[in-house]
């Protein structure tokens, strides 16, 4: 900082932010020691210590994480463009694994009712590694008309688990 400049930058100004750089390049551990800093209430915290349980095999701890995400979640209404172009990029994007990503604050204000789909997702994917596979079929049933490929593959190997 320069003599005389009223410039007072915090250095560490938006910690939402960089919990979501730090996942996004697999440092979980860091994003972890962050992320408990944070508040508990809000869903994003929450979704993004699954994410960080998740990555480290915690797949129960996930889901009490995900749990609180859902009971944190505002009340949504659809948000869901409907031309040509966006249904294109929507069914492409559904082929990605863009649930484990992380989220922000801002992407739930703007996407709620995804959210609430990301979080489906990745509980889905906790039972599938739990092997409960009745839970697999419960908890992802609701979303198989999405063409969420995590979705239909966890549904796949349910059913085949379920009827040998």
């Amino acid at each position: 900082m320069l003599l005389g400049s009223t410039h007072t930058r915090q250095p560490y100004g938006d910690e939402e932010l960089f919990i979501n750089h730090l996942i996004t390049q697999s440092r979980y551990a860091e994003a972890y020691i962050l992320l408990q800093k944070e508040s508990p209430d809000e869903p994003a915290t929450q979704y993004n210590l699954a994410l960080c349980h998740y990555w480290a095999g915690n797949f129960r701890e996930a889901l009490v994480c995900l749990d609180k995400a859902q009971v944190t979640l505002p009340a949504v209404s659809g948000n869901a463009a409907t031309d040509q172009f966006y249904t294109a990029i929507r069914k492409r994007q559904n082929q990605l694994d863009n649930h484990l990503q992380a989220i922000t604050k801002k992407y739930i204000a703007c996407f709620g009712v995804l959210t609430r789909e990301a979080i489906v997702r990745l509980r889905t994917d906790c039972w599938l590694q739990l092997a409960d596979f009745s839970k697999v079929i419960e908890v992802a049933t609701p979303l198989a008309n999405k063409n969420y490929k995590n979705i239909s593959d966890a549904l796949q190997i349910a059913k085949n688990k379920t009827n040998l």
